[in-house]
């Protein structure tokens, strides 16, 4: 008796189409428009759901009896968890693609979103209260950490070189809009309700836009090929592409170093501005109006963020070599908040001081079309990991420079000095990205 053939094994083959990194599979000119917009939506999401307590921590601290420690700690409880998602979000993005990780966190972090109005009342204590939002805050953190370092690998595989300044900074600029309409729609729904909805509200908005983003992905990754062949099961066509990151390998790299430590110059300034420059209208400024000072300057960036990019692919379809277009960028943003700092320590005018802060926060936003893209152009098949480690990084170095400006403010008084070396740290950044940068992969 002739026992029956058992079937060939199951063998999935994933051809250039579904290749990741091939040509084929990157976006044309109309998905490449779409993903750019929906990606700033819930860049845009992404930014007013985590602004919501800042914004509702004076009508928590009254309701729950929390005094400055509590609301401090449950402020800043968002970064134990946002620097440990970032380098595990870019290496899944790498290995399994960067809106599959995207759209899973937004459901998360949607969903931590609609519930916080009402963990807090299952405890009955000050101290249960302030856990449980901590937890959610940490939640929130380890949630949105894993973005831009799936973002940066999401674009890196499906943006070619020349259009990949332009799109970034275009999802990267959604992070002022998010903060203006978590300040602009928040106040609103607190004037005519309590603070409740303004977390069920971008809540809801989360979770909708996470699943219209899902949908299109899905059709996306339709494009993918299945064939079953006699064999072992298959992956990606070529096993190299799931290798892991070479760490040894990347941190011998002189252009690594380069994007890691200019990135932090970045941050360690940008964050000093938004942390000290409300107080410091309030201080020098007394009779300032906070609505202004509190808008314009991310207002402004927007467009300028946008601007920066479009220049920056600019240099490049005029056969401007990558590198160098990276470089010109990052002189324009670093120039820029250097000049504009140091010209703060020497105005006593409000209005002067109002300008030229606008133009330092307008300035960083160039450097969306130099760092970013970078971190693509050195590690193409790994930019969601080296982002990641890059991001980590400068997410504690952030507080660092808020630190030391507290401590300089406490120790002088004065508002040159930070300034003063807020600005050479921007221009240190120019020094080593300017000589060490390059636009060709490295790993």
């Amino acid at each position: 008796m002739i026992s029956p053939k058992s079937p060939p094994p199951l063998k999935i083959i994933l051809d250039s189409k579904s290749d990741p990194y091939s040509k084929s599979s990157q976006w044309n000119d109309s998905e490449r428009r779409l993903w750019t917009v929906l990606l700033f939506v819930m860049t845009s999401v992404l930014f007013s759901a985590r602004t919501i307590v800042p914004l509702v921590a004076v009508n928590l601290s009254k309701e729950f009896g929390w005094d400055k420690t509590d609301t401090g700690l449950v402020l800043g409880s968002f970064f134990w968890g946002y620097p440990i998602a970032q380098i595990p979000g870019g290496m899944m993005s790498d290995r399994i693609g960067g809106d599959y990780v995207i759209i899973r966190a937004a459901f998360i972090w949607g969903v931590v979103t609609l519930v916080t109005p009402l963990v807090p009342y299952l405890f009955t204590t000050k101290a249960g209260t302030i856990m449980s939002m901590t937890v959610l805050r940490f939640l929130m953190g380890l949630t949105q950490g894993v973005h831009y370092p799936s973002l940066t690998s999401l674009l890196s595989q499906k943006v070619t070189a020349d259009k990949r300044a332009y799109v970034m900074s275009c999802v990267f600029a959604a992070s002022s809009l998010g903060t203006l309409l978590t300040g602009a729609i928040g106040s609103i729904i607190m004037d005519h309700s309590n603070w409740h909805y303004v977390f069920y509200f971008f809540g809801t908005i989360s979770i909708v836009i996470a699943t219209i983003i899902q949908s299109f992905s899905r059709k996306q990754r339709r494009k993918t090929f299945f064939s079953f062949q006699n064999g072992r099961a298959g992956t990606r066509k070529d096993d190299e592409e799931k290798k892991s990151l070479p760490v040894l390998k990347l941190l011998t790299k002189k252009p690594f170093w380069a994007m890691a430590i200019s990135h932090l110059c970045v941050i360690f300034s940008y964050f000093i501005i938004i942390n000290w420059m409300p107080t410091f209208f309030k201080e020098v400024y007394p009779e300032s109006k906070g609505w202004v000072y509190n808008v314009l300057p991310w207002l402004a960036a927007i467009p300028a963020s946008i601007a920066g990019g479009c220049l920056g692919d600019s240099l490049i379809a005029h056969k401007v070599p990558v590198g160098i277009s990276r470089k010109i960028m990052h002189t324009l943003s670093m120039f820029g908040m250097a000049f504009s700092l140091l010209s703060v320590g020497l105005t006593d005018s409000y209005h002067s001081s109002l300008v030229l802060l606008v133009i330092a926060v307008m300035s960083q936003s160039l450097s969306n079309s130099s760092i970013p893209p970078n971190a693509q152009d050195i590690a193409p098949k790994h930019a969601g990991s080296v982002f990641g480690i890059v991001n980590a990084m400068g997410a504690v170095q952030g507080f660092v420079g808020t630190y030391i400006a507290g401590c300089i403010l406490h120790s002088t008084g004065s508002w040159s000095a930070v300034f003063n070396m807020s600005a050479c740290v921007c221009l240190f950044s120019w020094v080593v990205f300017t000589l060490f940068a390059v636009g060709t992969p490295v790993i």
